[in-house]
Parts: structure tokens; C-alpha cells; sequence
């Protein structure tokens, strides 16, 4: 039983400092922040919302 629950545990900390890893190494990328703004555009319309164009990011 305490295995299994240092398991989980350690297993949630694992996840918890590669999430942050990645969520730095995000901060600093304009170009993946741009990618994600223009599918969030996308997704929107898709789904029938209106979206404010802004700048027109097509890959």
C-alpha cells in the first residue's frame, strides 16, 4: 500500500516538473505562440463563432 502511494507520488511530481520544462521553454517562443493563436482562430470558426480578425497567420 505504501508503495503504491510513493509510486502515485512520484509519478504526479514527474509530471508535475515536465510540465513546467515545457511551459518555459513555450514562454519564450512567439513563433508556437502565433501557430496557437491562428488555430484557436480556426477552432472558433469552426465551430460557428465569430472571430475579430487581427493578422491572417496561415501555414
Amino acid at each position: 500500500m505504501i508503495q503504491m502511494l510513493a509510486m502515485t507520488a512520484s509519478m504526479i511530481l514527474v509530471g508535475w516538473i515536465v510540465w513546467k520544462v515545457i511551459n518555459r521553454h513555450e514562454d519564450g517562443d512567439e513563433v508556437l505562440q502565433s501557430r496557437l493563436d491562428a488555430d484557436d482562430r480556426r477552432a472558433a470558426l469552426g465551430r460557428g463563432e465569430r472571430v475579430p480578425e487581427e493578422s491572417s497567420v496561415e501555414d
